[in-house]
């Protein structure tokens, strides 16, 4: 089953008076323009041995980020390619422990902000997968952390247990619920519904978060 692609920085370890992120360590970055590595005085870009890095506007990398707030994305080669605030969006963030957390904010408080998208997919046209990326992205636009099913992809032998399986692991991080239309209809959506709500979580419409 799909696993969080963690990239130690240290970020996850010390982060400076002057750190922009507050108590988030971003995880992964989708790239709002496209961005090349920058060219050196006098040898341009003859420092860089092959061809040259590029994140393309729209694309989603792993990053790694310093101390200080400094982001780099990870290229397929592992190559690093620093990037500038406007040029990126936080996508996601990793997962802090306490110890982690230089305020000592609790997992609990992080759940606040943190929402599981719920809604149907099996009998959908690509899996309304579609759906559930378009809303992801208007919900992190308004500063949401999203877990989005639609993102862990389809896993070669899997069924439909594994992937609840692992939902519901996704699902436990978050503080929220919030609802895609026609969720009333899948199967799988109303068992993370009723979870949550067992658990005494928030479930809300996905659309109503957004027109707010």
């Amino acid at each position: 089953m799909p696993t969080e692609n963690r990239i130690d920085c240290p970020a996850l370890h010390k982060r400076s008076k002057s750190y922009p992120f507050g108590e988030r360590v971003p995880c992964t970055v989708r790239m709002v323009k496209s961005v090349t590595a920058d060219p050196m005085p006098g040898i341009g870009l003859a420092y860089i041995k092959g061809a040259v890095p590029v994140a393309n506007q729209d694309d989603i990398y792993h990053v790694w980020t310093n101390s200080h707030g400094a982001v780099a994305a990870v290229m397929p080669d592992g190559r690093h390619l620093g990037l500038r605030p406007g040029e990126f969006e936080v996508h996601t963030w990793h997962e802090l422990s306490r110890a982690q957390s230089a305020s000592g904010v609790t997992i609990a408080a992080d759940r606040a902000n943190r929402l599981y998208l719920a809604g149907p997919m099996t009998g959908f046209e690509d899996f309304n997968f579609p759906a559930f990326n378009k809303m992801a992205a208007e919900l992190r636009a308004r500063g949401y952390v999203v877990e989005n099913p639609a993102e862990h992809g389809v896993v070669d032998g899997a069924d439909w247990a594994d992937y609840m399986a692992y939902d519901l692991t996704r699902l436990g991080l978050c503080g929220q619920v919030a609802v895609l239309p026609g969720w009333e209809n899948s199967k799988g959506a109303r068992l993370e519904v009723h979870i949550a709500r067992e658990l005494g979580m928030k479930v809300v419409n996905a659309q109503d978060l957004v027109a707010t």
